[in-house]
């Protein structure tokens, strides 16, 4: 009755990031799955898990806070404290999937950096994720 996906076919999943573009408080990038997963029980084939989203969400967050905090390169280890995600409508594209990140607070605390921002994963599909994260660089 276990789930095979979340057993075993999420590590199938690969994704990579593309054109990102920090403006102020947005980011904007690109994502494409260069492996993935389909169940055969999804009759509509390939769509995105909130497991992949959540994975180069947290990435993207990342570096926003890196470039932000003045870093060339990963220095600060990544802790989400808290995120809400909603699945307005399946994203079904494997590739040109878009990413807009609006920062609502970026902040130093001591050695710290923190983070509230929400994202719009969309296709052109009309898929759409909307996801909220709170986070720490530390």
């Amino acid at each position: 009755m276990s789930s095979y996906y979340l057993n075993e076919g999420r590590k199938q999943e690969q994704w990579e990031l593309s054109d990102i573009e920090i403006d102020g408080d947005h980011l904007s990038a690109k994502v494409a799955m260069r492996s993935m997963y389909t169940s055969d029980t999804d009759t509509g084939g390939f769509h995105l898990s909130i497991f992949s989203t959540l994975e180069f969400l947290s990435q993207l967050m990342i570096i926003y806070g890196h470039v932000w905090s003045g870093q060339s390169e990963k220095t600060k280890e990544a802790w989400m404290v808290e995120s809400h995600t909603k699945t307005v409508r399946a994203i079904r594209r494997s590739s040109g999937i878009r990413v807009d990140m609006k920062v609502k607070a970026m902040r130093r605390r001591n050695a710290s950096f923190y983070c509230i921002a929400d994202f719009k994963i969309s296709d052109d599909l009309d898929g759409l994720f909307e996801v909220s994260l709170k986070g720490f660089l530390v």
